[in-house]
């Protein structure tokens, strides 16, 4: 219980904090119970709660009060006001006082109501008292104003309401309120003013919302009628990737639109991938499609983008049409293809051309494109000597009526191949220019009579079937329909005697063969066994697709059949994908199909064979543009399925790109360049008329066809060869080194035949010493393992049946555990990413630097026992800033992120410590297994400590093609703690190998570069001298490994004033991206011209070719809405993009090792040679012109007496760079005293003047003020071929001297090799500018 005080007693007070005095008994009670002591409330704090609840109950009850009677008092107020009438007196007060609106409503919502009462009281007060009507009374006891006064102290309108049911006052505040409206509508009121604003942006905002539905509206109906322009397909649609495509393009286009335009015109949300899918759009879906990108465009972007879609519409369906014809052509080159290898003639191809041309009809000539000009033919092919207006007047070939054929022309000559094949072309060039051995040539000459006398007695069996169709060409319909079943009979006859006609055929080749050699018969015996082989075998070899059947007669089908399978060569053109093998079923369809080509020669029913069936297309094989490694398959008789293995995988490599070749072409050449002949549109008659003319007057002789046959036999074997070597040799370099030791292969070499060809073998070192360049050099490349390899092979009696057993031999030779199989093909892989790094980097060293640490990391991690390495790259440059210290330098371009900061941009002096100049001076690497203990060693990182600079390091020398060092790889084991951090040998190896990758992958960048330098000034030229172009772009080829396609990579571009600006990160352009840029693909897919229009522009797509004929870059001319350049601008642009091409070769040519061309004093310095190296060929080709010209020519300009201004302006300007003096005085102008210095004096000054040498050069603004009145186009028209040679030659002077000039101003500080010093050792590296790997 609780205490209670009792009264009387003292109160006890309990402060805060003190313990309460608890009995004991509680106390030992909570002790006991283990619980913590529990508070007990004392009276007083229950009755102050008490307390506080029941305040707190009236305090809610009081005002729940107030706000009830509130209510009703407003209520009964509002009651009454209805009850009371308004008083209309109110509304005229203060009516005509002239008071601010604002003034009277304050006075009538604040003052009025109350005041007025107030005076209504006072004024009955006093009438009570007497004191009204004009009373002269006065009270005492009555004041007007203290009872006013009263009155309104007691009515405060604050704390009273009585005046609100006076119904004057209701009439005040009725009042009130529509002067504060009028208030609020007066023009000079903020809020009036916002509220109009506002209700004005809201009638805007609808207007808006109205006219641009309505707009939408109108733009559906607008898309909805350009589908009409889109669908050519009959399932009304069209496919996703075309718009997108289209939508893209319209991107960028929107750049080059003027300011105010360009940053309008983009799309309400950015574009997704293009499709892959072949998805296709509806009418609806195509313009819900384009809407929901096009809503934010205004009307004149919208105007823009319609155009623009309507220019893709057009070229979309002329697509459509161009691709019908392709089918058409390449059934056309099927039919031509005789000899079936995948090539024709191209020179008898272009003279067909050329006579179709000469005697088509005006009608048809007008849409078809000169043959002798470019595009058609390339720029170092066409003929300038006539402008595009004139025509051949050579002979007079009357024109074709309109039913007609053209007529037939003899074949022409075709001029012999200048070299044999590309494979030739680059095996020769892949040997450094050797010339082939006299074995080689025996043995080639063994191999052409072998296959003539294997080919002998098919090509009888041809001449004897030709000589059957001339005999009778005009066989009826009846007389093939009645061959039909003989056929089917002769065919069953043939399947039942396959095998016994093939062995009496093969006896029969074999008593007239006779073979004279142990080689000859060893081959016999292989066709023995071959051709014993069950008939199921047979059917699973390749079909021969060419039509080579169709040449003869169906009732000789079975003779075909064993002259394809013993003696004939059938081939097959290369398909992109693996070729599945052919079934019984197949084989049968494809025989239908050829039969079915057969009567239709038969009937001479040309008209027919141009527009194929799907059925027969579809049977047809597929023909992307390779190059001219054709997939030939040979019979099954012969010992060539490897050969054609390796032919197939060779064009697979590069299955969407040709190699041109200026003697033949493939289909897709072919029909490429038939349409570039037949122009942009194309009539129907024309088309079919140069179809009819091409098919029977492409004619081959049986010579023609025997040496296509045994051209393709040698370029399949070489093939194979180089595919068999290169494999044993990466089987032998498993670490991927990039060489092998010479006296370890010829160690090998001697086991074989348990030394018995070792004669082989020495003959084999000689020729090889003969041929290097370094003797002293043990180290093998691929190259020249290569080499040697097939020198060793063609020294053996029976080379070719011996070479198969030697290759095999030596790769059983080498055995690789399964663990360094696995780190072989790790390595290389990594070793590829860096040259693949190169060749997609947009030209660019910096994916090549991250590829380059990135495999040092990987291989240090997965093979070198998880070594933690550093690495950087240094290059050698020439030493600008102190010469006492060293002619050359070193620089740091590159590092591993943990040296960055102490390596990038540092130089090291020849005076420094360092390993670093004698790896330079030996050109070997240098390996220090203990850095600590060695002495001489930088360290740059100054914060380094003595005991943790524990760890091995090692510098390996970059090289070039001429084995010249040009810089260093350093790696080292410095940031590693482990023990044992030091490299082994397989590491080194590796090591090596990237240094080699490095070395190709530098040099690919730096051609690439050299290359831009050049078309950049190619272009600044092509703009001089043809005002009409637009645009240039260059465009550069790279790999796509995703897509296994290529895309291009636009480098350059020029603007609106012809300025060039160089890209800094270069967008990449894929096919799928660009169907309306095709030709730019098409350019590369062919390696030749194209002329296209895209997006209502005509552009000429120009390729720049390396040495094996591919299209390394692409520059893209843009000459506007014109269809044509004029005469003399256009021969220009040839000119120079000609030039440019042999600019591209020369530099080619130099990254393969061979001299350097260098004619003039400034292309000493390599910096400077790049920027001068096109106005050098300029300037060559024009002296090459001078010395052509003779005295008559020269007389022409003597025999003025007053020449005209233009050309004694050009002369004068010919004398002011050799005599300056003497024509700024005035000597030469008069035309009698420069007469006189037309002699063969000034054509030697001509022949031999360097403008880059000299110290006091001219400026070339003192002379170019005399051709200022001179343009360049006048100067054709006057006929004067000196004249016009002079002018170029003063041109090209002034550029190379303006250049010059520059060049000393500017001093270049990369290093040119002033030495051709080859240096040679036990760990030289062997470096190849071609990617081996």
């Amino acid at each position: 219980m609780t205490d209670v005080q009792k009264p009387g007693t003292p109160k006890r007070v309990t402060m805060v904090g003190e313990p309460r005095n608890t009995s004991a008994g509680s106390r030992g009670s909570a002790k006991r119970n283990g619980s913590p002591e529990k508070r007990v409330p004392s009276a007083v704090q229950r009755w102050k709660r008490q307390h506080e609840q029941s305040m707190m109950e009236k305090l809610v009850g009081l005002r729940n009060t107030k706000k009830e009677l509130t209510k009703i008092s407003k209520e009964q107020a509002t009651n009454l006001a209805r009850k009371i009438p308004t008083e209309l007196l109110a509304r005229d007060w203060l009516n005509v006082i002239e008071a601010t609106l604002e003034t009277r409503a304050y006075l009538v919502e604040k003052l009025m109501p109350t005041l007025i009462l107030g005076m209504e009281k006072l004024l009955n007060e006093a009438d009570k008292r007497g004191l009204a009507n004009g009373s002269d009374k006065r009270d005492p006891n009555f004041n007007p104003i203290n009872h006013l006064a009263q009155y309104l102290m007691r009515n405060n309108p604050r704390y009273s309401n009585f005046s609100e049911a006076s119904p004057y006052v209701r009439s005040l505040r009725e009042v009130n309120e529509e002067l504060k409206k009028e208030l609020f509508n007066i023009e000079d009121n903020r809020l009036a003013r916002i509220k109009a604003e506002a209700k004005r942006r809201r009638d805007e905002r609808e207007k808006m919302e109205e006219q641009k539905m309505f707009e939408q509206k109108e733009r559906m109906k607008l898309l909805m009628k350009q589908f009409m322009e889109w669908c050519v397909n009959p399932s009304g649609s069209v496919e996703l990737q075309l718009l997108q495509n289209a939508l893209r393009s319209f991107v960028e286009l929107s750049e080059r639109f003027p300011d105010h335009l360009s940053e309008a015109a983009k799309l309400s949300h950015p574009l997704e991938p293009t499709d892959v899918t072949g998805k296709a759009l509806t009418v609806k879906e195509f313009a819900k499609y384009f809407a929901s990108y096009t809503s934010e465009l205004n009307s004149e972007l919208f105007d823009r983008f319609m155009l623009h879609m309507t220019k893709c519409a057009a070229a979309h369906r002329s697509l459509s049409h161009r691709e019908a014809r392709r089918i058409h052509l390449t059934n056309l080159f099927l039919s031509c293809d005789h000899s079936g290898i995948g090539l024709l003639d191209r020179h008898r191809v272009l003279s067909l051309f050329e006579n179709y041309w000469d005697s088509a009809k005006e009608e048809i000539k007008h849409n078809l494109r000169n043959p002798r000009k470019w595009p058609v033919v390339e720029v170092d092919e066409a003929d300038d000597t006539l402008s595009d207006d004139e025509e051949v007047k050579e002979e007079q070939i009357p024109s074709l009526p309109a039913t007609t054929e053209p007529p037939r022309s003899p074949p022409p000559v075709t001029a012999e191949p200048r070299e044999q094949t590309i494979v030739e072309q680059k095996e020769d060039e892949a040997s450094d220019k050797g010339e082939p051995t006299p074995e080689t040539q025996q043995q080639d000459a063994k191999e052409e009579q072998t296959d003539q006398k294997i080919e002998e007695k098919p090509e009888q069996q041809k001449e004897e079937t030709d000589g059957e169709k001339e005999a009778g060409p005009e066989q009826t319909t009846e007389q093939v329909a009645e061959k039909k079943p003989e056929e089917a009979e002769k065919e069953e006859e043939n399947k039942g005697e396959g095998q016994e006609k093939e062995k009496t055929d093969t006896e029969l080749k074999q008593e007239e063969q006779k073979p004279e050699s142990a080689k000859e018969e060893e081959t016999a015996e292989l066709l023995k066994k071959d051709e014993a082989k069950p008939e199921e075998n047979k059917e699973t070899t390749d079909i021969d697709t060419s039509g080579k059947e169709s040449d003869t007669k169906p009732d000789e089908s079975g003779s075909q059949k064993s002259e394809t399978k013993e003696g004939g060569t059938s081939t097959e053109l290369p398909d992109q994908g693996p070729e599945p093998p052919s079934t019984a079923g197949e084989t049968t369809e494809q025989q239908k199909a050829d039969e079915s080509i057969e009567e239709k020669e038969k009937e001479g029913d040309i008209e027919s064979d141009v527009a194929l069936t799907g059925e027969l297309l579809q049977s047809q094989p597929k023909t992307p543009g390779t190059g001219t490694q054709q997939a030939v398959s040979f019979a099954e008789g012969t010992n060539f399925e490897r050969e054609k293995t390796a032919m197939t995988q060779i064009s697979r490599s590069h299955s969407q790109m040709s190699i041109f070749d200026e003697n033949s072409v493939n289909v897709s050449q072919f029909v490429q360049l038939t349409e570039t002949f037949l122009g942009d549109e194309p009539s129907t008659k024309g088309f079919e008329t140069l179809m009819k003319y091409i098919k029977s007057e492409y004619q081959e002789t049986e010579e023609e066809k025997m040496e296509r046959l045994v051209r393709a036999r040698r370029e399949a074997m070489s093939s194979r060869r180089k595919m068999l070597l290169d494999q044993l040799f990466d089987k032998w370099d498993n670490d991927g080194s990039g060489y092998l030791d010479q006296d370890e292969v010829e160690n090998v070499m001697m086991k074989y035949k348990d030394g018995q060809e070792s004669e082989a073998i020495e003959t084999a070192k000689v020729e090889m010493k003969k041929k290097t360049k370094h003797p002293t050099d043990n180290r093998l490349s691929k190259r020249e393992f290569r080499n040697f390899v097939t020198l060793v092979a063609d020294a053996m009696p029976g080379a070719d049946a011996e070479f198969e057993y030697f290759i095999e031999f030596l790769n059983n030779s080498v055995e690789r555990t399964y663990a360094e199989r696995i780190r072989g093909e790790a390595r290389k892989k990594w070793l590829q990413y860096i040259i693949t790094a190169a060749d997609t980097g947009g030209a660019s060293i910096e994916p090549v630097y991250k590829a380059v640490f990135q495999a040092l990391y990987k291989d240090a991690e997965a093979h070198g026992g998880g070594k933690n390495i550093s690495a950087n790259i240094s290059m050698l440059e020439r030493n600008t800033t102190d010469r006492t210290r060293g002619d050359v330098v070193l620089r740091y371009v590159a590092a591993t992120t943990e040296d960055a900061d102490f390596l990038l941009g540092k130089i090291l002096y020849k005076d420094m410590m360092g390993i670093s100049f004698s790896a330079v001076e030996t050109g070997k690497p240098i390996h220090v297994p203990r850095v600590a203990n060695h002495g001489n060693i930088m360290f740059w990182n100054p914060y380094r400590k003595p005991d943790e600079r524990e760890g091995s390091f090692i510098v390996i020398p970059l090289k070039d093609r001429r084995k010249r060092v040009f810089g260093l790889l350093g790696i080292d084991t410095l940031s590693d703690h482990h023990t044992k951090s030091i490299f082994i040998t397989h590491e080194i190896q590796f090591f090596q190998g990237v240094a080699k990758s490095f070395s190709i992958a530098y040099h690919a960048i730096d051609m690439r570069k050299k290359l831009l330098r050049i078309t950049e000034s190619a272009v600044s030229w092509i703009h001089r001298r043809s005002p009409h172009v637009k645009e240039v772009v260059a465009y550069i080829v790279e790999p796509d490994e995703e897509s296994k396609d290529f895309v291009l990579r636009k480098m350059m571009m020029t603007d609106k004033r012809g300025s060039i600006q160089n890209m800094q990160n270069p967008p990449r352009l894929e096919r799928k991206d660009n169907l309306f840029r095709d030709y730019l693909f098409k350019a590369v897919d062919n390696s030749e011209s194209v002329s296209a229009d895209a997006y209502g522009e005509r552009h000429l797509a120009f390729p720049l070719r390396d040495d094996q004929g591919r299209a390394s870059a692409i520059l893209d001319i843009s000459i506007g809405e014109m269809k044509q350049l004029p005469s003399h601008e256009n021969r220009e642009v040839q000119r120079m993009l000609r030039l440019l091409q042999m600019a591209h070769k020369e530099i080619t040519k130099e990254m393969a090792g061979e001299e350097k061309n260098v004619v003039l004093e400034a292309e000493q310095n390599e910096e400077s040679r790049m920027d001068i190296m096109f106005d050098r060929l300029m300037l060559m080709e024009l002296r090459e012109n001078v010395n052509k010209l003779d005295t008559k020519a020269f007389a022409e300009l003597r025999s003025y007496n007053d020449p005209p201004r233009i050309v004694h302006d050009i002369l004068k300007s010919v004398k002011a760079i050799f005599d300056f003096e003497e024509t700024e005085q005035g000597l030469y102008d008069d035309w009698q005293q420069m007469k006189g210095q037309i002699n063969n004096e000034l054509l030697q000054k001509l022949a031999t003047y360097d403008p880059t040498a000299g110290q006091d050069l001219i400026q070339p603004e003192k002379i170019e003020k005399y051709l200022k009145d001179v343009p360049h186009g006048e100067v054709a028209k006057h006929s004067s071929v000196p004249a016009q040679h002079m002018y170029n030659w003063v041109f090209v002077c002034l550029s190379l001297i303006e250049h010059t000039l520059k060049m000393r101003e500017n001093n270049a500080d990369i290093l040119p090799p002033e030495s051709e010093k080859e240096n040679s050792g036990e760990n030289l590296l062997q470096q190849e500018t071609e990617a081996e790997s």
